[in-house]
């Protein structure tokens, strides 16, 4: 093994190496949590075929949910985050180094307890862990579930802290020059640090209620209600500690392949800073089924429909400054684009979900998996690659196949169409979610969802593909930030 690839097996301070390492492991989870994926299409594909039974459809679920957003989407915006901050900033290194450091090895770690948990028996109370069932269902792989998101939380609450204090300590003298992607950090960080430890808290008392023999505060009712809360206070603003990123690197790559600087600059970065606020005022928007007073739903409604305005606002800035600019269709502006078209049509369905009346209509439906999919296999995972494909040159000195990655953009762009749309007519038919069979109506929107899924797989293989040989024979490139 060479030199350069033994350096990313270290413990390292170097943000380059961070955001390597980072990366590649988040993409190695990205796998795992598509191949559950695949596996759970393969389920549902076909009517009355139980390829697998009930059981192993709950755990293969559960764990899918668990590895795509907490061992795959956070850390891959972590690596994203230490390859540009810097640059961004104009620093020569993040703020607090040594944490930096240890917060990744805390992901893998997370990593390996979920896949010792299926040597247990594995997680099967859904990646919500809904209280009772979470605590009475036996087995230690359960256990060993919620100690992983212990481990991969306190990460995301390292990394954060790092990030903050960089953006904080940043020598820019004037706060309104500071780039959008550095605005963007700043929210999702402070989103972050007051999120995550509400969740922690949860899963050191999921983990001693299931531990201490005779323990069932979480399973009375009070518990549950206290879960809910504590879960959702952290999973619905977690939607926006992904997403505000990849809105600041679009912003830079608009900027950059446009020709022109952001319009409404100090006005974009102040709706950033909106959207941060509202996100974390709206978590109860999930919680509109379990019996929630009116007088409480209605605030969490207009707070999950107020964050339109900012990101409405986000978007025409955005427009305005392509209208005026000579727009160069390179790989990273084309999913760019990608993810402005299917960001909006996540927040559009977003809007629904944000109303009581369709909520309660269409909760455990498949309308909220379109949903959710698209927000973030749509809209993060396109900003992802958008800011991965930015960033590669600066990473590595070296240049991609620009061809495989136009391709790579059209087979992903196609793919969530493919796979996401048909879910938001099967959740307007009634087809529940989190089941393992369903009604023989939907089959035929069904298979387009597999064959979705399948494009999608095939997708994240050219991307590796075309990186990998890039890294290692691509042409050399000029290492810096335009």
């Amino acid at each position: 093994m060479s030199r350069i690839s033994l350096k990313y097996l270290r413990p390292s301070t170097n943000s380059e190496i961070l955001a390597v390492q980072f990366l590649v492991s988040s993409f190695a989870f990205l796998l795992l949590g598509g191949a559950l994926g695949l596996g759970l299409r393969a389920e549902v594909s076909l009517p009355a075929v139980d390829l697998m039974g009930a059981d192993a459809y709950s755990r293969l679920f559960t764990n899918h949910g668990s590895i795509t957003i907490f061992l795959w989407l956070m850390p891959a915006i972590a690596g994203l985050t230490h390859a540009l901050l810097p640059r961004a900033l104009g620093v020569d290194r993040m703020a607090l180094p040594r944490l930096g450091a240890f917060a990744f090895w805390l992901m893998p770690l997370g990593g390996l307890l979920i896949l010792v948990s299926f040597f247990f028996g594995g997680a099967s109370s859904g990646w919500t862990a809904y209280a009772p069932l979470s605590v009475q269902r036996s087995g230690f792989g359960q256990t060993l579930w919620a100690v992983s998101l212990i481990s991969v939380v306190l990460s995301l609450g390292f990394s954060s802290t790092n990030f903050l204090a960089t953006v904080l300590s940043g020598r820019r003298k004037v706060i309104w020059e500071m780039p959008q992607f550095g605005w963007a950090t700043l929210a999702s960080s402070a989103l972050a640090l007051i999120s995550a430890p509400i969740l922690l808290v949860g899963l050191v008392t999921l983990v001693l209620n299931r531990l201490i023999a005779g323990s069932t505060f979480l399973a009375s009712s009070l518990g549950l209600t206290l879960w809910q809360n504590a879960f959702w206070f952290f999973a619905h603003p977690a939607t926006y500690i992904m997403l505000l990123p990849t809105i600041g690197v679009v912003s830079e790559i608009i900027q950059k392949y446009s020709g022109k600087p952001l319009v409404a600059h100090r006005s974009v970065a102040m709706a950033t800073l909106a959207i941060a606020g509202l996100g974390l005022l709206s978590w109860g928007q999930h919680m509109f089924a379990s019996g929630l007073i009116p007088s409480v739903r209605v605030p969490f409604m207009i707070a999950s429909m107020a964050v339109a305005i900012p990101m409405g606002f986000i978007l025409f800035a955005w427009l305005a400054t392509l209208w005026t600019g000579r727009v160069q269709f390179d790989t990273p502006m084309l999913f760019a684009l990608g993810f402005i078209s299917m960001f909006l049509l996540a927040g559009l369905s977003g809007m629904v979900l944000a109303s009581i009346p369709a909520n309660l209509q269409l909760h455990d439906s498949y309308f909220v998996l379109g949903h959710s999919h698209f927000a973030l296999f749509g809209g993060v995972m396109s900003g992802l690659f958008a800011g991965i494909y930015y960033a590669f040159p600066m990473i590595t000195g070296r240049g991609y196949d620009e061809r495989l990655g136009k391709l790579h953009f059209l087979a992903h762009f196609g793919g969530v169409h493919m796979a996401f749309l048909p879910m938001f007519i099967l959740g307007l038919l009634g087809t529940p979610r989190r089941v393992f069979d369903f009604d023989p109506d939907g089959q035929l929107f069904q298979l387009a969802s597999t064959g979705g899924a399948l494009m999608l797989a095939g997708a994240a293989f050219l991307f590796l593909y075309n990186l990998y040989f890039a890294w290692r024979s691509g042409k050399s490139t000029v290492r810096e930030l335009a």
